[in-house]
């Protein structure tokens, strides 16, 4: 069980596990076998930024939390999220970063804890959609340098050749709503806590709509979500497969240097740097979700919202 002293959680998160020792480089996303993957556990200590949010910014650290109210506050229709919602986080990110251009590609809200999916898809496939979307409890990052690159051409094609003009990044927008987080809490580590040869590049795999099943290979078995009222329409918007991050385990707790903001309210938000373009800044932020023997009330309701960003007056490096 974590223990938590003085704002700092001990904890166990999950690392790469290679493929020789019960490990995979590639899964399916969204199916019942994503849970069900091996890693390689390790202890770590989490601080609580509490105190000092003002010190942690994106480019320094690759992460930074802000209050910011927004006019949607329940989520549930996704045409108004896409209307208004959107709009609001492109501009959350002007304002925090001075871009000159931000485009929201897609989002996921999430509902479930990743224990009580698990729970409700144990009698299900390895191959069977999952049931709903939960936070990821493994140490990841979602694109690599590539997959970022991949990631943008797919879903803003007509922005591709300023990809090596200007300075770009990927940005994710990650916030609580309905109540405060109180388990399963968001943790990010110092980008520069973690050197480029601990990433270890995974393949993810993405069906090509929403809810239909994949047309090749092993995964004509996918089924549809069994509740997909619980589904962001756009959550896989991104087609084929993509390459993203994991992370080999540190030698001891304090070698990566993890962070967490205690009970996030509504009116806060988290800006999470995936990438960018510019490499003497932050660009990679390794993140999972984690457990601590403070945990307590509701499942955690989340929202997070995936943009590009140019600076256009910038260089691309």
């Amino acid at each position: 069980m974590a223990a938590t002293t003085s704002g700092i959680v001990t904890t166990t998160l999950n690392y790469f596990l290679p493929p020789e020792q019960g490990g995979d480089r590639e899964y399916h996303a969204g199916t019942v076998g994503e849970k069900r993957r091996k890693y390689s556990p390790a202890e770590v200590h989490v601080k609580d930024i509490r105190g000092q949010e003002d010190y942690f910014t994106l480019d320094k650290h690759g992460f930074q939390l802000v209050k910011r109210e927004f006019t949607e506050k329940t989520f549930n229709d996704e045409e108004r999220i896409k209307e208004e919602y959107y709009q609001e986080v492109a501009q959350l990110i002007k304002d925090v970063t001075d871009a000159s251009k931000v485009l929201v590609g897609s989002h996921v809200v999430r509902r479930r804890s990743w224990k009580s999916a698990f729970e409700a898809e144990k009698d299900l496939p390895d191959d069977a959609r999952s049931v709903a979307p939960s936070n990821a409890r493994f140490v990841h990052c979602d694109q690599s340098y590539d997959g970022a690159r991949a990631r943008i051409a797919e879903l803003h094609p007509e922005e591709a050749d300023k990809l090596d003009k200007c300075r770009w990044a990927i940005i994710n927008v990650w916030k609580p709503f309905d109540h405060r987080v109180t388990r399963d809490g968001l943790c990010f580590a110092d980008a520069f806590s973690i050197r480029d040869d601990e990433l270890r590049p995974i393949s993810i795999h993405f069906p090509k709509r929403r809810d239909s099943v994949q047309e090749s290979g092993d995964d004509k078995k996918l089924e549809p979500p069994k509740q997909p009222d619980y589904y962001a329409r756009d959550v896989y918007r991104i087609h084929g497969t993509i390459e993203a991050w994991q992370c080999a385990p540190p030698s001891n707790p304090d070698q990566h240097k993890w962070y967490y903001a205690s009970e996030m309210n509504p009116n806060e938000a988290l800006l999470l740097k995936i990438a960018d373009s510019k490499r003497t800044v932050a660009n990679k932020l390794m993140h999972t979700s984690f457990t601590g023997e403070n945990d307590h009330g509701p499942e955690r309701h989340s929202l997070e919202a995936r943009c590009t960003v140019f600076w256009e007056d910038q260089p691309a490096e």
